[in-house]
């Protein structure tokens, strides 16, 4: 029985084999172009691959099922009838070249875009583990330098567009979240976002007129699709450490240092370095039975730990062909490395639509979130550097000490503790909107906004911080906006098929309302609820401001098209706001822009591979009006007087130190854009590349008056700068097979500013004045510093000549600091002062993703270079850079007789060394290994068993290796800031 089942089964296999037949064939696209690596299964199995001419060969029975696969191209399945050879065309998905980009009040396709628009996807944004959209954008787009504001627990960061151009008014970039106008977008959650669209030059700006000088960012929102019901889950845990690149002096480097610090100041009885009286040098009873006992304090240890991060998101989207909905739940939660700090966030969005006729679509988005962020005392933070390790910071029960020195130096870990501070925020947005479609081509959009912001702020200093009674503040803050816009759409109907014309009409209405409210109390009863005792404390100060503006806007947009080769995008917009005079309240915004598609030309029609040749150039205007409000009408100052007796307090009302400027206008900005875009071998290959020149006329800038106007300060309209620089961005899929994807891009981007001119007045010779109160230079960089130039160190034997220090200043000895002849005249004077240009020249990012089958993989580095930053902690006494070594501080090779050092000073314990700061000047360039990220996505035969759609898990690291001259946390802030982390991620996707 046994071997008859044998011969069956094999009888069985022999006739399968006979009834296969030899296949031939050939894959093409939709453009009859043959496809190389498409992957050819029968029945799921045995894939092979198209060869360079599309053609393939399998082996398949009749009523077997071919699958053809290809990225960027939809699967098709054909079931095989016994034919001899196959032709397959195969249906592209939506190539990139074709995805809709926001414009600003519209959308169009990538390929048709005139002005420079950088687009950032959420994939892209959600390889960062961080709580705010800023500082994920770092590096994903050229043309944007993002720095950080803090890098706290919740931070912000810096967004610059194309570099700075103002003197004295705001240089953040306009945000818009589905077309509501934000102040900052840090308070959305990344899960939510389906694309962040960055308008960059002029004549994309110009749509927004008034807002866009510095820049536009528009984050479109993830909406609702008809069809199954979409859930997803997305969480991750991430372990976050801080890491210095600097060391502080041990203890055994402090008393020597503390040695030479008094020797050179004179003082006696210190014995020797081989015989030291640690008795005289440390001076401090504390610090000696530290240093004898050898029971040091690591300070970093006490106050910085490692700390867990974690974010969990749910979507639930889906919809039919009448309404479709979007809702998310978020919640992210980061315990600070620094002890009693931290952030948390809920939020949630719902976004729905409805097609209530073919003639009517409306819609609604609701969102709310509510961080809290929790702040430690950062005003004491930097003392965990500078506090010598000589110390003790517990007494022998485990108990905080409060003094940790005979001298009373008090621990910082008592200030910490002994202090709270909390700032909630509450922010809600609702947005609806009705569009109306009477005929083809013609749509009227009414568009209405709400965005609030509800924030209380506290501090607490409990009654045993120093010097306090039970001191503490709350401030109670609130923002309210309203926008509301109508919008035309027309697309003209032509005779002709080679033209094509679009209308867009604009009006908008928008009023923006801050009301402040805050106290600050003193003698609080009771520590046991910290600010929530204020009523019964003594009220010491009281603040109250109320800020109305509002804008109203005009706009209309042309775009045209010939014969699918020539773009036309023109504008204009007239916006007026409240902030300026009655006779400046209003400024025309007018941009043009042309491209030229080569590609479609006839001379490339053989061309093939290539799917784009662009050639672009641009022309706008854009205006700046963020300055205070009322600075056209005039401020008042309230003061206390006595008249009669002295119970008789009375309150008047005297002009500001402020002058009004009635004749106040706008700041405008022209910018031209010259680009091309290049995009071949079936999107496979794709570059950009842009130059841009951008002045900025009529600054707004606050200047001070003379004192004998009774007045100090005003603001002017004054000055012109000028910004230019190139990008370059170049990204390609160098292998595109059935299993395996590698793609590599990157992109560099440089920047260059300067002042053209300040306030027109010329010196005797003709030549124009710079302001060195401002710091404020012709023909140099807006951001700067003004100083000598660090020249080594006077050695011994070496006599200095009056031509080799500054007029005035006492003769140099041994151990001093030189100043360099920067002028190289031959000899110190004033005119040998160097201007720091503190900007970056430029900056780049390397990006490469690799996928195997259900492996991914991805790897960021970042780079800033030729940037100037002043650190602090080289020269400055309150940060120990100072060498009086009193204070603890970044350990340099200072000058001492035995150690002839050409790079810091001979130290000095009281006495203080001339030009000390000019060792702050450093090199800050960096550059960084930003991301790597590895992930596997589980096959699917094994997910749908469990009924899921997708489940992925991904391990990243993030900051991982940081290049750089600059000793601190974080290249980008001084040492004293709270600490960057690097962060270990482990995360999950879940789709059902």
């Amino acid at each position: 029985m046994k071997n008859g089942s044998i011969f069956l089964i094999l009888l069985l296999l022999g006739l399968c084999a006979h009834a296969q037949n030899k296949v031939t064939g050939v894959v093409k696209d939709s453009s009859d172009r043959p496809l190389t690596g498409v992957s050819v299964s029968v029945n799921g199995r045995g894939a092979t691959l198209t060869d360079i001419e599309g053609k393939f060969t399998v082996s398949a029975a009749p009523g077997a099922m071919l699958l053809f696969s290809y990225t960027g191209f939809k699967p098709q399945e054909v079931r095989y009838n016994g034919q001899s050879q196959l032709t397959i065309s195969l249906e592209g998905t939506l190539k990139i070249l074709d995805e809709a980009v926001v414009i600003g009040y519209g959308t169009t396709r990538k390929r048709d875009l005139t002005g420079s628009v950088a687009t950032v996807k959420p994939e892209a944004l959600q390889k960062f583990p961080t709580a705010n959209v800023s500082d994920m954008l770092r590096g994903q787009a050229p043309g944007v330098l993002v720095t950080s504001n803090t890098t706290s627990p919740g931070g912000g960061a810096t967004i610059r567009i194309r570099g700075n151009r103002s003197l004295s008014s705001n240089q953040s970039p306009l945000f818009l979240v589905d077309g509501m106008i934000v102040p900052q977008i840090d308070d959305l959650n990344a899960n939510d976002i389906e694309s962040i669209d960055i308008l960059k030059d002029a004549s994309s700006q110009a749509i927004y007129g008034s807002r866009a000088a510095n820049g536009v960012i528009l984050v479109t929102t993830k909406r609702g699709k008809p069809g199954k019901v979409n859930v997803d889950v997305s969480s991750y845990a991430s372990i976050q450490n801080a890491h210095r690149n600097f060391d502080l002096y041990n203890p055994d480097e402090f008393v020597t240092l503390r040695y030479w610090a008094k020797l050179n100041d004179g003082v006696g009885n210190l014995g020797t370095l081989k015989d030291p009286n640690y008795k005289v040098i440390l001076d401090d009873q504390i610090m000696l039975d530290s240093y004898t006992s050898r029971n040091f304090v690591d300070w970093e240890k006490l106050m910085i730990k490692n700390a867990l991060q974690n974010d969990n998101n749910i979507s639930i989207r889906g919809g039919s062909d009448k309404v479709r909905y979007s809702f998310n739940m978020g919640y992210f939660n980061q315990n600070g490395v620094v002890d009693r700090s931290g952030y948390i966030r809920p939020s949630t969005r719902l976004n729905l639509d409805f097609n209530v006729a073919k003639w009517l679509n409306m819609g609604v988005n609701v969102s709310y979130s509510r961080p809290r962020t929790q702040l430690n005392d950062g005003s004491r933070f930097s003392q965990i550097l500078t506090v010598p390790t000589l110390a003790k910071a517990y007494d022998d029960n485990g108990n905080l000490l409060r003094e940790i020195s005979t001298s009373g130096t008090v621990n910082p870990l008592w200030y910490n503790r002994e202090y709270k501070s909390e700032q909630t925020d509450e922010y809600q947005v609702v947005s609806g909107f009705a569009n109306f479609k009477p005929f083809a081509g013609f749509s009227y959009k009414l568009t209405g906004n709400l965005r609030s912001n509800n924030r209380e702020t506290d501090a607490y200093k409990t009654k045993q911080y120093p010097g306090s009674t039970g001191d503490g503040s709350i401030t109670g803050y609130k923002r309210s906006s309203y926008l509301i816009e109508n919008l035309v759409n027309y697309a003209v109907p032509m005779p002709w098929k080679s033209h094509n014309l679009n209308l867009t009409l604009i009006q908008s209405f928008e009023q923006d309302l801050q009301k402040t409210t805050g106290f600050s109390f003193i003698k609080s009863p009771s520590d046991e609820f910290e600010w929530n005792f204020a009523g019964d404390a003594e009220i010491n100060g009281v603040t109250r401001s109320i800020v109305r503006t509002h804008a109203v806007s005009f706009a209309g947009r042309l775009q045209y098209s010939l014969m699918d080769k020539y773009l036309l995008t023109a504008s204009v917009r007239r916006d007026g706001a409240s902030v300026f005079g009655a006779d400046n309240k209003w400024a025309t915004m007018p941009s043009v822009a042309l491209a030229w598609k080569i590609n479609n030309e006839s001379f490339l029609k053989n061309a093939t591979w290539i799917d784009l040749l662009k050639l672009r150039v641009s022309y706008g205007k854009v205006g700046n009006w963020a300055i205070p409000a009322y600075r056209t009408l005039g401020l008042s100052t309230s003061y206390e007087y006595i008249l009669g007796s002295a119970a008789d307090l009375n309150i008047g009302y005297l002009p500001s130190s402020e002058l009004l400027n009635q004749s106040l206008k706008w700041e405008t900005t022209g910018s031209y854009n010259f680009g091309a875009d290049f995009v071949a071998f079936n999107n496979r290959l794709s570059a950009t590349l842009e130059y841009y020149r951008t002045t900025t006329n009529d600054l707004l800038v606050k200047r001070t008056v003379p004192s004998i106007t009774g007045y100090t300060s005003t603001w002017d309209n004054l000055g012109k700068t000028q910004s230019t620089g190139w990008e370059f961005s170049l990204n390609g899929t160098i292998i595109q097979k059935h299993d395996l994807q590698w793609n590599l891009g990157g992109s560099i981007s440089t920047q260059k500013n300067k002042i053209i001119k300040i306030d027109g007045r010329v010196d005797d010779k003709g030549n124009p004045v710079n302001d060195l109160n401002n710091g404020w230079f012709i023909g140099k960089s807006i951001n700067v510093a003004y100083n000598y130039v660090f020249g080594g160190i006077w050695q011994e034997g070496e006599t200095p000549n009056a031509n080799q220090y500054l007029a005035g200043d006492a003769v140099p000895t041994p151990g001093s600091i030189r100043v360099k002849d920067y002028n190289g005249d031959g000899k110190i004077t004033t005119d040998d002062r160097k201007i720091y240009n503190l900007d970056p020249s430029w900056y780049a990012t390397i990006n490469s993703s690799l996928s195997y089958k259900n492996l991914d993989m991805n790897v960021e580095f970042y780079t800033v270079q030729n940037v100037i930053k002043n650190n602090p902690y080289y020269y400055d006494f309150n940060y120990g850079g100072s060498l009086n070594a009193k204070l603890n501080g970044i350990k340099v090779n200072y000058w001492t007789p035995d150690n002839k050092s050409n790079e810091a000073p001979k130290p000095q314990y009281t006495a203080s060394t001339p030009y000390f700061n000019l060792l702050g000047y450093r090199d800050a360039s960096y550059f960084r290994l930003r991301s790597a990220t590895l992930g596997y996505t589980i096959p699917k035969k094994l997910t749908s068993r469990w009924h899921m759609e997708r489940l992925r898990f991904y391990l990243t690291g993030t900051n991982i290796f940081t290049q750089t001259k600059y000793k601190s946390y974080s290249p980008e802030k001084e040492p004293s800031a709270y600490p960057e982390t690097r962060n270990l991620t482990f995360g999950m996707n879940l789709s059902f």
